[in-house]
């Protein structure tokens, strides 16, 4: 049977680990700024801007189509150019299909809209068609995936900094409730604060074959208030191995 250990000893074994709040801010962090930005493209980015083009172009079918209008777009700009777009319509199995078209090609040619209204060759593939001739623009939308990598980062380090808790956490919800003796107790600095004290805690207990084991453990500065050399302490010993204990939770969460 699992011993009754809640969510407030696993947050106070996990909380001192410097690790786990910088994963913890890596990730809250990183999905504040994904999920807006992944609805913001998802919004933003028209559907021919998501065609393979290669497939279009290596096994599509040969069509012509009229140009209905040929913008430049002024808003965005790579490499000192601006992308036009061309729209124009085809007839595919027998219905008039809309589609468009980002190119640099026509960039620098002051005729482009002589293009206006007249017929041009494209390739159709699965719905989704290209202009034969020119080189197809599309916005490097994946540089914004690297924001993405943020929160897989914050993960990572917030399993990192949780592990050594959580290991604890499974001997306080499976482990063995049991008594020990302290033989050593003093106050420690934690850290390079040297206010930050803690209270070390050495202790021995009995296997159950009789075994003499010793264990040591770090507790708050207020644990020397209440116990002493060769007083008795709750320990939780870990049911696959006997070595491993620790002091129980009572001692980590009281108030002093």
């Amino acid at each position: 049977m699992k011993n009754q250990i809640g969510f407030p000893v696993f947050f106070n074994l996990v909380k001192g680990n410097k690790l786990f709040w910088l994963g913890l801010l890596f990730t809250v962090l990183g999905i504040l700024v994904t999920v807006p930005l992944y609805l913001f493209m998802g919004s933003i980015v028209e559907p021919h801007e998501k065609y393979n083009h290669e497939l279009i172009y290596d096994k599509g079918t040969e069509k012509e189509a009229v140009v209905n209008n040929i913008s430049v777009k002024f808003n965005v700009t790579y490499n000192n150019q601006h992308p036009v777009q061309v729209s124009y319509s085809y007839i595919d199995n027998g219905k008039e299909v809309h589609d468009k078209f980002e190119t640099l090609d026509l960039n620098n040619q002051e005729n482009m809209f002589s293009n206006l209204h007249k017929t041009l060759k494209i390739k159709v593939y699965n719905g989704q068609s290209a202009i034969v001739g020119l080189e197809p623009f599309v916005f490097p939308y994946s540089v914004f995936m690297t924001f993405f990598i943020f929160p897989f980062i914050g993960l990572i380090m917030l399993i990192i900094g949780m592990w050594p808790g959580f290991k604890i956490y499974r001997v306080y919800k499976n482990g063995e409730e049991r008594e020990a003796q302290i033989y050593a107790v003093m106050p420690v600095s934690s850290g390079i604060v040297i206010t930050n004290r803690k209270a070390s805690v050495d202790y021995h207990y009995f296997s159950k074959n009789g075994n003499k084991l010793l264990g040591h453990a770090t507790a708050p500065i207020g644990f020397l208030a209440n116990n002493a050399v060769n007083d008795t302490v709750s320990i939780y010993v870990s049911a696959d191995d006997e070595t491993k204990s620790y002091l129980s939770p009572k001692y980590l969460m009281r108030k002093y």
